[in-house]
């Protein structure tokens, strides 16, 4: 090849003179020839000036398709990439959750006072044990105890107006009876004359007037026989109905008899069941009215720990799922009993998970802990979570044939390093992590 200080060289030399001819470099003189007349040496200066010129046009364009050549060689080779890449096995792709909780009794009561009177005394303090029916507080029972002496009272004089009623019924009818036996027999007596007065009449032993007065006779005994009985039926039925207007005021004071010893028994306020009397709410000396809370009652036999979670993590967590409850240095067994339906204001919902029987946990409602949990997230094919291309789409790349593929998916569920999803088979080639610049058809190396 040429440097390019020969090159000017070789073209000053072919360059004509003023005459109109070239120069060659390594003549001193010039040669003149007139017109119409052909120089040898002048004829093969041109020859090889031109063949020069020939063979420089020639040598550039060989070396600038080596050159193209090389550059094409050495872009194929950069064209595939070294990646890395994990094997999506399938599975269920769980998350270890810890939860802040709150320990309550899974039974809790306002305990009413039933009766309305002045706080006497209190004789149970707050956070004592309770049994069944032992009496908290007590009110003062003077005005129950008279309403209950008044309602005993007023039974007895019910209970003298009935007997007195039942006497003097009695003694107004029997009168009416004597009566009503008397008509009857006189009755008895005008009929029996009046057939008899028949028969002579047809024997032509009386007149026939003989025979009409002893007919009127017999209507008139019916007619008192007949007003007999109905006095005494009215003055039955007289008696019947205040005897039956007593007997309801007697009913009457027997159940405000009733009512006035549940109102003074009332007057101590009794725990419904056995537990521990959380909070005492009035003071010895203050009024408490019928229907007021008095105390609340806590049975911590049974605790529950309430904590609260999104909606979406709710519905994964099935009734009767085992949690550990860590208080105090210890560790308790629970089990989920319910989740609330409907979010709160903070968009959580409720969940109560119940203390197992038996565990022996002794606290105070109220108590906080701490509760782990295991959440299943999904199931299906799992991949690291930087394995997911950032786009509108998810999609993650699958080594194909020695070439990046990128495949569409769904998530199913997201722990925080771990997805699982669908979309790919298991055994898949998912390239992890995922080199910048990657675009779907490159070819590529799978390297350790």
């Amino acid at each position: 090849m040429l440097n390019a200080e020969r090159k000017t060289q070789i073209a000053e030399s072919l360059k004509p003179n003023a005459e109109g001819f070239s120069q060659h470099p390594t003549d001193s003189k010039q040669i003149s020839l007139t017109p119409g007349t052909r120089h040898p040496v002048l004829g093969q200066r041109l020859i090889i000036g031109i063949l020069v010129i020939a063979l420089l046009a020639a040598c550039g364009p060989r070396r600038t398709a080596q050159t193209q050549s090389q550059t094409a060689s050495n872009a194929d080779a950069v064209k595939v990439t070294k990646v890395r890449a994990v094997t999506a096995s399938s599975g269920v792709l769980s998350a270890n959750r810890i939860a802040g909780v709150t320990l309550s009794p899974a039974k809790e009561s306002q305990v009413a006072a039933n009766a309305s009177g002045k706080v006497l005394s209190i004789l149970v303090k707050e956070g004592s044990r309770v049994g069944a029916g032992q009496t908290v507080l007590r009110l003062d029972p003077a005005n129950a105890q008279t309403n209950l002496a008044n309602a005993e009272l007023a039974l007895q004089t019910a209970r003298v107006n009935l007997e007195k009623a039942s006497r003097s019924t009695q003694g107004s009818v029997e009168p009416l009876q004597t009566a009503l036996q008397s008509a009857q027999a006189n009755l008895d007596v005008a009929k029996r004359k009046y057939e008899e007065g028949k028969q002579l009449l047809a024997a032509g032993a009386i007149a026939q007037v003989e025979l009409t007065s002893l007919e009127a006779a017999y209507t008139q005994a019916q007619s008192a026989r007949d007003n007999a009985q109905e006095a005494l039926d009215k003055a039955g039925r007289a008696s019947d109905e205040d005897l039956a207007l007593l007997r309801l005021q007697v009913s009457q004071a027997q159940n405000q008899l009733d009512q006035a010893r549940r109102a003074l028994a009332d007057t101590d306020v009794k725990a419904p069941y056995a537990g521990v009397v959380a909070e005492v709410y009035p003071n010895p000396g203050e009024f408490l009215a019928a229907g007021s809370r008095a105390f609340r009652l806590a049975d911590t036999s049974r605790l529950e720990a309430k904590f609260r979670i999104p909606p979406s993590e709710a519905a994964k967590l099935p009734i009767g799922t085992g949690m550990n409850l860590d208080y105090d240095g210890k560790t308790y067994y629970v089990t989920l009993a319910r989740t609330a339906q409907v979010p709160g204001n903070d968009r959580l919902v409720e969940a109560v998970a119940r203390v197992a029987p038996g565990s022996g946990l002794s606290l105070t409602p109220g108590a906080t802990a701490a509760l782990r949990y295991t959440l299943k997230l999904g199931q299906g094919v799992l991949v690291p979570s930087g394995a997911l291309v950032a786009g509108d789409d998810n999609q993650v790349f699958v080594v194909q044939d020695n070439k990046a593929k990128l495949v569409n998916v769904q998530v199913l569920g997201d722990n925080g390093s771990r997805l699982a999803v669908s979309g790919i088979p298991a055994g898949s080639q998912v390239v992890y992590p995922v080199p910048a610049g990657l675009v779907s058809g490159s070819p590529v190396e799978v390297v350790k």
